[in-house]
């Protein structure tokens, strides 16, 4: 398809704009750099090789354990509820009524006794 006049003049102002915040951006990197000269003589800077040989000789922090105040809640899989009885926090109410259906489905042919093995006619 052909370029309309109105899309064409959005690229032309596109491009004005982007040759406009150019400048300005060249500006500020050059600040930026400036900026880094200057504190490069209070800051030292450690490459990656540097880091890693260090924490080897301290010996690896993978063997100590985090300590964890929060356990995981653990959820019954039939039920989907947990030990409270409440289902998780990302369950649409929605799904929460369907499934408290199908639960009480489920206990219902467990009183009866598998109503399954009934004839059907």
């Amino acid at each position: 398809m052909a370029k309309s006049l109105r899309c064409k003049h959005r690229i032309k102002m596109r491009n004005v704009k982007r040759q406009h915040y150019a400048k300005k951006d060249l500006e500020r990197l050059k600040k930026l750099a400036a900026k880094s000269a200057e504190l490069m003589d209070v800051v030292t800077l450690k490459s990656a090789a540097e880091i890693k040989e260090k924490t080897i000789d301290q010996g690896t922090s993978a063997d100590s354990t985090m300590d964890v105040d929060k356990t995981a809640k653990v959820f019954n899989t039939k039920t989907l509820q947990d030990e409270n009885g409440h289902y998780p926090l990302w369950m649409n109410q929605r799904t929460v009524k369907r499934q408290k259906k199908k639960v009480q489905k489920l206990k219902i042919k467990k009183k009866t006794g598998k109503m399954s093995k009934t004839i059907k006619w």
